[in-house]
């Protein structure tokens, strides 16, 4: 597919464009990520390297200027362990701060992965509502979406 060529060929250019210490953390995390959720859909947004679930934003590498953060968009939902509470304790997106010149926590990152996909399992997200009782909803899918990274809204 086109599409899909596309978006593989997009996440290679991110990671490319990264400096040097920001691509080899940012390429740590991805690949954390890849083995516990392979079918998580990838997409550029934000100018981040989004890993979405069912077509909805769940995890985001982003990039800063001493470290790279994993960004875990229900982050609140997940334990104090696994990532710090916000000081305001505001529900939201949490993240993992990845200091440059030190390893990845990789066994770290992975446990975080994997409640958060657990998390988006037991709540439904990214799926479609459920319809009413008596009412068909056309066009529901599967729970993941495996190629949300490759449709069009891609470039947003």
């Amino acid at each position: 597919m086109r599409a899909g060529t596309r978006s593989k060929a997009l996440v290679g250019a991110w990671l490319d464009f990264q400096p040097p210490a920001q691509r080899e953390v940012a390429q740590a995390l991805r690949a954390a990520v890849r083995e516990v959720e392979p079918e998580l859909g990838e997409a550029i947004r934000w100018g981040q390297l989004v890993f979405l679930w069912g077509g909805s934003p769940l995890l985001a590498i982003a990039p800063h200027r001493g470290h790279v953060n994993l960004q875990v968009f229900n982050g609140h939902q997940l334990s104090a362990g696994l990532l710090p509470p916000d000081p305001s304790g505001r529900p939201g997106p949490r993240s993992l701060r990845c200091r440059l010149q030190q390893p990845v926590d990789t066994p770290h990152v992975r446990d975080i992965v994997r409640a958060s996909v657990a998390r988006a399992r037991e709540t439904g997200l990214g799926r479609p509502a459920a319809p009413a009782e008596g009412q068909a909803t056309p066009g529901t899918g599967p729970a993941i979406d495996a190629g949300a990274a490759d449709g069009p809204d891609d470039s947003a």
